[in-house]
């Protein structure tokens, strides 16, 4: 660990070079979004801009994903803080063009040494009630939940279509993959690749275009 620094002190040597500098999302209407990775699965992903002057045109981009839920203590329930600040470090690695081999920081390293001394492959959980859900760690994260609270929005609905859709558990009491699954419907309908239905008790469902 003696050869990285950690984004703290990436921060600074930045402000010494450029005070004025700044870093923000790439794209500050989607700062971040979550993919399902083939064979890997759910990642929280965010790309960040280091810009090193008010009318600099060409920022350093850095971009750092984390697991959904996070495979440690440290991580779980702040995945989003953690690729934030893995995403803020290679940007400014990137605007400086620092003359260093390591752009991972130290707090990525130890991040990744946290994930690796933890058990292999955690255990699936798919459609089970939150308290069993909660023993085996897959309660959804914290980044789910406001992902999903903000798909909720744009599709012009609240809280209460969480429970059509996710077989009655409320937003705080999700799954992780009952979370997947709600915003995977959520996408759809903001994309126009499913139409949501209600039936006589209101309930509501998610019809998928053929």
């Amino acid at each position: 660990m003696d050869n990285y620094v950690d984004v703290a002190e990436r921060i600074r040597q930045l402000r010494d070079k450029y005070p004025d500098a700044t870093l923000q999302p790439a794209d500050p209407s989607r700062p971040f979004w979550i993919e399902d990775v083939p064979n890997i699965g759910p990642r929280l992903i965010y790309v960040a801009a280091c810009y090193r002057t008010a009318d600099d045109l060409r920022p350093g981009i850095g971009m750092a994903w984390e697991p959904l839920p996070g495979l440690t203590p440290f991580t779980k329930g702040s995945e989003l803080m953690v690729a934030e600040t893995s995403a803020w470090g290679r940007a400014i690695v990137a605007a400086l063009a620092a003359d260093t081999q390591k752009v991972a920081s130290a707090d990525e390293v130890r991040n990744r040494q946290a994930s690796n001394a933890q058990p292999s492959k955690p255990a699936t959980v798919t459609q089970i009630a939150p308290k069993a859900a909660a023993k085996l760690g897959g309660v959804a994260s914290d980044a789910q939940r406001k992902y999903a609270k903000a798909l909720l929005s744009q599709v012009g609905s609240d809280d209460t279509l969480i429970q059509d859709l996710s077989g009655g558990a409320g937003m705080e009491q999700l799954s992780a993959s009952q979370a997947k699954q709600v915003i995977n419907d959520l996408l759809a309908i903001k994309k126009g690749e499913a139409t949501l239905e209600y039936d006589s008790d209101g309930k509501g469902t998610v019809r998928y275009n053929t």
